[in-house]
């Protein structure tokens, strides 16, 4: 079992706020990790579904941060990337708890960082995996590309080309599972609070190139990802904040003339897309509730609050992840 050491070379920062199923699962592939020297922190958002009484129980090598209140995914994750840097880790790897990492898939991104890095380019310092969607496994995601002039974010996938390759170059990494040089955030910073959710990693992916850093993906490091699974959804904070962040972060880091074609764009595009594709979303799940019985949506205000889950479910959900089987 591992144990909780001082001086990581790399520190997990998983951030929860309810999703104890998903957690126990995330936390159970990262023991299956074939990394020495590797040390999570749990920071979790004031749940109500026992998590961290839960990983304190199961995974006693893992650090658990309780907040009070529901801090934020941003600001969670800056909680924990502030005890990664205070432990003197060489790495930091944020984690989306609906996230399961494959056993080799750390020091691959480890060993990419290496092959990455020099011949006059610079360090990669930021990297992340192929990312395998659950509800849609013909989906791979590898992060996304920028356009400036038009405001659009074009999301990269897995393409006949990239056979033989082991890593490719892009132009940001999916916060999800975002793996950090420690000196990245020492030289640029932590996570920007001010986007609270979205967008974040597309800033921090930005800020790091800015600096003489690379940000790659790492072709041959494995994840699965089920994307939306985590928490509760609302549909209004949600678009809100989706239309907020879009413009925000193409507006901070353009100037000059690409404004001139950014700001229509964003007005009479990306605006209205983000509206329909948003809406969607949101009758998809109202509509379809076995499908998406566990992944439910209001319009603004959380659902209900939610009951502990009993230990023999508790249990169950450990076995299925096969925690009793990694020992």
């Amino acid at each position: 079992m591992p144990t909780k050491s001082d001086n990581p070379r790399v520190a997990v920062v998983v951030v929860t706020w309810n999703g104890v199923e998903d957690t126990l699962h995330c936390l159970t592939a990262l023991r299956r990790l074939r990394t020495p020297g590797v040390a999570t922190v749990l920071v979790d958002n004031a749940s109500h579904d026992s998590t961290p009484a839960t990983v304190r129980r199961y995974f006693p090598e893992v650090t658990v941060i309780e907040n009070a209140t529901n801090r934020g995914y941003v600001e969670a994750n800056n909680q924990g990337i502030t005890w990664a840097l205070s432990m003197g880790a060489e790495w930091v790897l944020l984690l989306n708890n609906d996230v399961v990492l494959a056993p080799d898939a750390l020091d691959e991104l480890l060993a990419v960082s290496e092959a990455a890095s020099g011949a006059g380019l610079g360090k990669a310092g930021i990297l992340g995996p192929l990312m395998q969607r659950t509800l849609r496994p013909d989906i791979v995601d590898l992060g996304g590309d920028l356009d400036f002039t038009w405001g659009t974010v074009h999301l990269r996938r897995t393409t006949p080309e990239m056979a033989g390759q082991r890593w490719v170059p892009v132009d940001y990494v999916w916060g999800c599972t975002l793996l950090a040089r420690a000196e990245v955030f020492r030289q640029v910073g932590l996570l920007d609070p001010i986007y609270v959710a979205y967008f974040e990693d597309a800033d921090l992916c930005v800020r790091a190139r800015k600096a003489g850093y690379r940000t790659v993906v790492a072709l041959h490091a494995q994840s699965t990802h089920k994307v939306g699974g985590a928490g509760e959804k609302r549909f209004l904070w949600q678009t809100a904040y989706r239309l907020r962040n879009h413009a925000l972060f193409f507006l901070r880091h353009t100037a000059g003339w690409q404004r001139l074609t950014l700001i229509p764009a964003l007005l009479f595009y990306h605006f209205p897309f983000i509206l329909l594709q948003s809406t969607r979303a949101y009758l998809a799940r109202r509509l379809r509730r076995r499908k998406y019985a566990a992944r439910p949506i209001t319009l603004w205000g959380y659902e209900r609050t939610l009951e502990p889950p009993q230990p023999e479910q508790i249990e169950r959900w450990l076995h299925d992840a096969g925690y009793f089987a990694s020992g």
